[in-house]
């Protein structure tokens, strides 16, 4: 089970931003409202969710991957060109929009990354081609922020840094990866936060082979908000807006300790 820390005390007005299933996140209104940037750590192949928030707020977006590059994004695009001749269900929609989509992703790389929405190649962190989080929240300039990270187990490298700022938040969707080895550390995070935890969902890769032993998610999505609106004092987990990040499992059980 999950510690009781993890499930948020109230229920919130989220929306869904960004694709269907992986890659798609639940924020809070206000704190989406509220915000006049975006700082998005990990993008890769899918930046949906920026293209969702940008064509709601339109204002500044700094992203940060140092994996996705010109070359890279081209070779993806090729690639799924060959992948659209082995299609052997051509009636399986979703399938077919998604390989169209890659093969041209260079052209919307190139035209969703223009003007004040910026992609940097360069991760977080401290080393060659590294840049610190006092740098990127100095650099955006526009506050409060809104941060969305998903950066596949670095994230607990940046948590005090999250709290260090934290003034400059109105909100936060991040992934916590490797949740049992951290229970204390996001556990000690969402206390010492002083944004509300509004929202939980637990990821599903591969089904149940990111489960532990107790069956709880190894990977979970958490949302925070700085808003004090609640629709009312009791959380909905799951959420209606929830989906599986793989389509191909049902989404994961998430159970709490009393």
């Amino acid at each position: 089970m999950l510690p009781k820390i993890f499930k948020p005390k109230n229920e919130y007005n989220l929306i869904r931003l960004g694709k269907d299933n992986d890659g798609g996140y639940l924020v809070e209104k206000d704190s989406l409202n509220f915000a006049q940037s975006l700082i998005s750590f990990g993008l890769s192949y899918d930046w949906s969710f920026e293209k969702h928030f940008h064509k709601i707020k339109n204002c500044p977006i700094h992203c940060y991957d140092p994996s996705v590059k010109y070359s890279s994004i081209k070779k993806f695009s090729r690639k799924n060109i060959i992948n659209l001749f082995k299609i052997k269900n051509l009636f399986n929609k979703n399938l077919l929009k998604t390989t169209v989509n890659n093969i041209f992703l260079y052209n919307d790389y190139k035209k969703f990354f223009a003007n004040k929405i910026i992609h940097y190649e360069s991760s977080i962190g401290i080393g060659v081609n590294k840049i610190n989080f006092s740098e990127i929240i100095d650099r955006i300039q526009l506050y409060p922020v809104f941060l969305k990270i998903d950066i596949e187990g670095s994230e607990y490298r940046i948590l005090n840094d999250i709290l260090k700022y934290q003034t400059k938040i109105s909100g936060l969707v991040i992934e916590f990866h490797n949740v049992d080895l951290n229970i204390k550390i996001i556990s000690n995070f969402i206390n010492e936060f002083n944004l509300s935890l509004c929202h939980v969902h637990g990821q599903n890769p591969l089904g149940t082979e990111y489960l532990n032993s107790n069956n709880d998610p190894t990977q979970i999505e958490m949302t925070f908000t700085r808003t004090k609106n609640i629709l009312s004092n009791e959380a909905k987990i799951p959420h209606p807006l929830d989906q599986p990040a793989d389509s191909r499992f049902k989404d994961v059980d998430l159970n709490f300790a009393d």
